[in-house]
């Protein structure tokens, strides 16, 4: 069977505008995992945002949102305020001595073993880079390469 030069040419167009990864997994992207046995699939960043500052405190159906943190100082905890949180660390302190005054809510809690935390607690959401992440104990629902 002979392919005509059209064809080829027709096949590589088609190929080069497919979408590609613009990053094959890295073991510094920042994972967002959720206990196993959530019903959550992904989310958006936003979504994200909503959770990590109580704005969101319930999953659909209904069951408690547990927001887990890693201990500050780490570069996970730097990289998410940077890009979920848009926040700077005084901005973060900042808002979480309003929110407590205002509405009596405190910040997630920091753990250092986020995926053992999340692994325990069904409703428990969390982020590592990929590299800290083991696998299958819980379940990525965003990658921020």
């Amino acid at each position: 069977m002979k392919i005509s030069k059209s064809i080829i040419v027709l096949m590589l167009t088609v190929m080069a505008l497919l979408p590609v990864p613009l990053n094959a997994e890295s073991p510094d992207d920042l994972v967002v995992f959720v206990n196993n046995k959530s019903g959550v699939r992904s989310m958006s960043v936003e979504e994200l945002k909503q959770i990590f500052l109580k704005k969101k405190t319930r999953w659909p159906g209904g069951n408690k949102i547990d927001c887990i943190n890693t201990p500050e100082g780490t570069a996970e905890r730097e990289e998410f305020r940077k890009r979920i949180l848009e926040m700077s660390k005084t901005e973060e302190i900042t808002y979480w001595q309003n929110q407590k005054i205002r509405m009596q809510l405190s910040p997630p809690i920091e753990i250092s073993n986020t995926p053992k935390a999340v692994f325990r607690l069904n409703g428990g959401i969390s982020y590592a880079f990929r590299k800290n992440l083991p696998s299958g104990v819980v379940k990525p629902v965003l990658v921020l390469p």
